[in-house]
Parts: C-alpha cells; sequence; structure tokens
C-alpha cells in the first residue's frame, strides 16, 4: 500500500526536534476529525483526560496517548481515514523514537496497519455491540434483563435525559456528582480512566446523559448512563454507568433498554456497552504468547478484589449483544515487556501502589489491609508464575 501523491510529496527529516511533531491542536479540531473519522467505541473518550496528542504533517488525524513508565500508550485505534494509519502511526514511531509503544484496545480493522510495521499483538477481550434495529426485550434469552425492567417500572422508576447546561440544572447535577462519589467510593475512589470517560458535567460535549428517577420521576436519582458519540458507526457508547449502592433492582436494566430504544427512534444503528476485558479470548493468535495468554486468564479467574473482570462480562453478556468484536493490543517489540504492561495497566487507573498496598481510608481497619495484602500476593504470584513458567 503507497501513499497518494500529495502525501508522498512530503519530506520532512525527522531527525528534527521531536517536539515539532507533537502538537496540541484545539478540541475543536481534534473534535473535528473525531466526527470525521472516529469509528472506534473509544474515540471520543479521547477528547478528555490527561492524554498528549500527534498530528502528522502528511495525515488527516491524529493519535491520542499517554506515557507512562517511558512507554508510549495509544489509546484505540488512529482517528484517521484507515487506509492512512500506516503512515500515521509510522510518523508516530518516528517521532518517539526510542521509546517503546503499545497500543491499547486496537480494532480488528486497523490491526494490519500495525503488523505491517512490525508490531506484534495480542487479544485482550470483547466489545459487545448490538443492533438497535435487532434489540428487543422480548424472549426467553432477555427473561432475567425483562423481569429486572419490569421490577423497576412497577417501582415508579422513571428514565429521562438530562441537559447538564440547561436553566435549572445545577441541582441535578449535584445529585449526579453524589452519586457518582459515592459508587466511586467502593471502586477505590479513583476514576479507571484513559479509554473510559467520566461524569464531565463541567464541559460541554456530545454526551448524552440519561437518569432513572424513583417516585414516577419524582424522586432521588438511582442511577445514570452517559453516552459518547460512535459518529463513524452512526452509534453510541453506554460508557459511565453509575448507581446508588441501594438503588431500586433493575434501575440500570431499564436506563440500558430505555437509551438502546431512544437511539434507536431516533435513527442510530448500533450500540456498544464497551469491552469486556480478558473475556471470550479465541483468537488462534493466542497460541504465539503462551505465558501472557496464561497471564490473562489467571487475572479473569482470580482478580476479583477491586476490579471483577469475570462479572463485568456476565453482567454485558446477560444482555445477549449482537455480535462480540475483538479488541487487541499492539506492542512495538518482538513480545510485551513487564514495563509495557505495567504502562497499559497505569494509564487505565487499574492498578496502584497504594491500591495494591491498601492504601485506604482508616476506619477500614485491619481487616482490610489483609484483604488488599491477600490481593497484591495473588496478583504478584499470578504474574510471575504466567511470565516466568515455561511456554
Amino acid at each position: 500500500m503507497q501513499a497518494p501523491k500529495t502525501i508522498r510529496k512530503v519530506h520532512r527529516v525527522y531527525s528534527l526536534e521531536k517536539r515539532r511533531f507533537q502538537l496540541h491542536p484545539a478540541r475543536a479540531q481534534l473534535e473535528a476529525l473525531v466526527k470525521r473519522y472516529g469509528t472506534n467505541s473509544s474515540s471520543y473518550v479521547l477528547l478528555e483526560g490527561p492524554k498528549s496528542y500527534f498530528i502528522s504533517p502528511r495525515v488527516d488525524g491524529f493519535i491520542g496517548y499517554q506515557i507512562s513508565a517511558g512507554v508510549a500508550v495509544i489509546g484505540g485505534d488512529p482517528v484517521c481515514e484507515p487506509r492512512y494509519a500506516r503512515f500515521l502511526i509510522e510518523d508516530f514511531l518516528r517521532a518517539l523514537s526510542p521509546r517503546p509503544v503499545v497500543a491499547y484496545q486496537v480494532s480488528p480493522e486497523m490491526l494490519d496497519e500495525f503488523r505491517q510495521l512490525g508490531f506484534g499483538d495480542i487479544q485482550i477481550g470483547k466489545e459487545a455491540i448490538f443492533d438497535l434495529g435487532r434489540f428487543t426485550l422480548a424472549g426467553g434469552q432477555l427473561e432475567l434483563v425483562r423481569a429486572a425492567v419490569n421490577k423497576a417500572i412497577r417501582e415508579g422508576v422513571v428514565v429521562t435525559e438530562h441537559y447538564p447546561f440547561a436553566l435549572g440544572a445545577e441541582a441535578v447535577n449535584r445529585e449526579l456528582q453524589a452519586v457518582s462519589e459515592q459508587w466511586l467510593s467502593n471502586k477505590g475512589n479513583h476514576e479507571l480512566g484513559f479509554l473510559l470517560g467520566s461524569l464531565s458535567l463541567g464541559q460541554r460535549s456530545a454526551k448524552r446523559c440519561f437518569i432513572a428517577r424513583s417516585g414516577h420521576g419524582k424522586g432521588r436519582i438511582e442511577g445514570f448512563i452517559v453516552c459518547e458519540p460512535i459518529y463513524g458507526r452512526n452509534g453510541y457508547y453506554l460508557d459511565v454507568t453509575r448507581r446508588r449502592v441501594d438503588a431500586v433492582r433493575g434501575t440500570m436494566e431499564l436506563l440500558t433498554a430505555r437509551i438502546f430504544s431512544i437511539l434507536h427512534q431516533e435513527g442510530y444503528e448500533m450500540g456498544s456497552m464497551g469491552l469486556a476485558p480478558l473475556a471470550l479470548l479465541d483468537d488462534p493468535d493466542l497460541t504465539a504468547h503462551p505465558k501472557l495468554a496464561r497471564l490473562m486468564s489467571f487475572i479473569f479467574e482470580r482478580m476479583n478484589e477491586r476490579y471483577d473482570f469475570k462479572l463485568l462480562y456476565r453482567y454485558k453478556a446477560k444482555y445477549h449483544p449482537h455480535a462480540w468484536e475483538r479488541r487487541y493490543l499492539c506492542f512495538s517489540e518482538r513480545k510485551p515487556s513487564l514495563r509495557m504492561l505495567y504502562a497499559v495497566m497505569q494509564v487505565r487507573n487499574a492498578i496502584s501502589t497504594g491500591g495494591l498496598l491498601g492504601k485506604r481510608s482508616r476506619e477500614k481497619g485491619s481487616q482490610e489491609k489483609v484483604k488488599s495484602w491477600r490481593h497484591t500476593a495473588s496478583f504478584v504470584f499470578g504474574l510471575c508464575s504466567a511470565i516466568l513458567s515455561s511456554s
């Protein structure tokens, strides 16, 4: 594959100061590129959080990334026309050399572009995709979801869309923030970040927020879901899902079903519930990285202290997605190093020294610290076993 003549005519000396290629485009410019080329569920999420952005003089698009542990971690797919993605990745590698590079949550459509540049890759999970024209609660498959939805309706839960910048929205915004903080307090008091969005009530954006209120729509907020557009697929990503600890049973099921119905009525075609990390690992190429495959399997089966991968998969699976699409980790070296794996976990905020060593509120007591130390020991044992055991 060759670039068109207009692109091939561009000659830049990449030994020049690398900062010249790491520009800081305005959000409006980045958002316009996402609208033009964003097909990954994470494309719009790249616009928020502590990310850097790389643009090339020869490709219309950008790469969103973070630096951690000396590794450049790319978020999702390059945002550009697919046939030019290889040139954007190539320029990125030159500009950040000699840093190792990994790309987290790459779609099958972009996988060959990384492979052509010598990247290795491994499947890291599957994403739950829905055809909104076919989604229905009818039938035996969704019996449990339907029962939960009906329970919430009988309890007087009502779903509406909330507009954070509308007149008089401040009180609702404060309640949403309180629900979010309560939810986060049970998840380690931090957002997972990187390719997962946040509530972001203070920033005007294309996000949409749907809330579920009890009391026939006049009571408290039981839960909410924030959705982000997937422009290139005429759909939305149901990203930020939060509820009260004691929310009415069926709140989140009702929210999800109503959102899918509303989006379908508005003419949207697809919905995503996002990645189920480490679930449904079935790519034949997993045999090329047996140690890492064992590590991922160990984490999926055994690590559930702070982030239960298996429970997350089961929650998404009960809606019976119409497709489970593979997502990949790509790495610029022959095989991923421990530093690369650590960098990916760091940018996701999925692991921290404080979190592993039981750095929690004092009132939790010594029992919580013991649990956290056990969690640490399990993680270290699994990591060492997977990395050091024979192939």
